[in-house]
């Protein structure tokens, strides 16, 4: 028998509900994943809009590491660097960008030429 008495017996504690998502922020992110042989991540990628000129000027000449670095938030940038993307995986990547980011029509693209003007 045991000699355990009933006050000797600690209290289960109730389980925690889990944790919720963070909050996504309504501005036209979307994630992406990024898959390259050091491992993967999902990536939040902020609207083509948001993009600095400077970001868009680094990823025209091949930096995607200067753009992530400008564009994404700290841990996403972070990741990026950690993952050090080749260029076929940075590739595909944009590609999935290109496909999950809605696209600009005509009079968007006006409307957010004249906005930033």
């Amino acid at each position: 028998m045991s000699d355990e008495s009933p006050t000797d017996v600690q209290p289960s504690q109730p389980e925690l509900p889990a944790a919720p998502e963070p909050a996504k922020p309504d501005d036209g992110s979307v994630v992406v994943r990024l898959v390259t042989e050091a491992g993967e991540a999902d990536i939040r990628v902020p609207p083509r809009g948001k993009w600095r000129s400077m970001a868009r000027n680094r990823l025209s000449t091949g930096d995607d590491l200067g753009w992530a670095v400008l564009t994404l938030s700290r841990e996403d940038a972070e990741a990026w660097i950690d993952l050090d993307p080749d260029q076929d995986e940075a590739g595909r990547f944009f590609e999935a960008f290109d496909r999950a980011a809605p696209t600009m029509n005509r009079a968007d693209r006006r409307r957010h030429l004249r906005a930033a003007s």
